[in-house]
């Protein structure tokens, strides 16, 4: 018989053992990166989703995206117009958007630098990144 189960051994003690040793995802986020793989249409979508600013041109992103490590910066394709609404002719793009992948108690977790936005990929497999 277990040691847990033995006699005398209380069930609240037996269930919390049983609890830990069922615990096997971190409970804080850690970076994480795309199982490329097992990243599917849907996944994609919930990616370009989370990236999306309000007002801005569609995000187009690739199964590419996450699959070596946990940063992504997107740099935003609108062009800045002058008074007149012309595109203006060597002016830098607007700010990139800065994301980082994390992997918090199972779930794939798309974060937004700028504000710590954090985006949910339920749709997503990512593993964690080991640490050198």
């Amino acid at each position: 018989m277990p040691n847990f189960l033995r006699p005398g051994t209380s069930a609240l003690g037996a269930c919390l053992l049983l609890l830990a040793a069922c615990q096997s995802y971190p409970s804080v986020p850690v970076p994480a990166r795309m199982v490329a793989e097992k990243t599917h249409a849907q996944c994609i979508e919930q990616m370009q989703n989370a990236a999306q600013r309000p007002g801005g041109s569609r995000i187009v992103l690739t199964r590419a995206a996450f699959a070596t490590e946990d940063r992504l910066s997107i740099v935003p394709s609108d062009s800045i117009q002058d008074a007149a609404g012309q595109p203006a002719s060597g002016r830098t793009l607007g700010v990139p958007d800065v994301f980082r992948l994390t992997l918090n108690s199972g779930v794939c977790t798309m974060v937004r630098e700028a504000d710590a936005r954090a985006a949910p990929l339920p749709a997503c497999t990512c593993e964690s990144i080991p640490k050198p």
